[in-house]
């Protein structure tokens, strides 16, 4: 992502970069047909605070709005 900077929020020993998104690039290969993000073959990168870790992601957990029927299954067979 090409980001711009548009306001520094400094702390004691820390600083936070408050940014708008100036364009998003991604290899042709994590393309579907229609020119969308593949996340699946893609997996993004999260950053997370305070432990400093990179996490990826990607996993297909379930389909939007059918979590609730997902959790209710796996507990009927527990």
């Amino acid at each position: 992502m090409e980001c711009s900077v548009v306001d520094i929020y400094e702390t004691p020993n820390f600083e936070s970069f408050i940014c708008t998104i100036d364009n998003t690039y991604v290899a042709e290969e994590h393309l579907d047909a229609e020119g969308k993000i593949n996340y699946n073959s893609l997996k993004p990168v999260l950053f997370e605070f305070p432990t400093y870790h990179y996490l990826r992601t990607g996993d297909v957990i379930c389909k939007c709005l059918s979590l609730k029927e997902k959790q209710s299954k796996e507990r009927r067979e527990e």
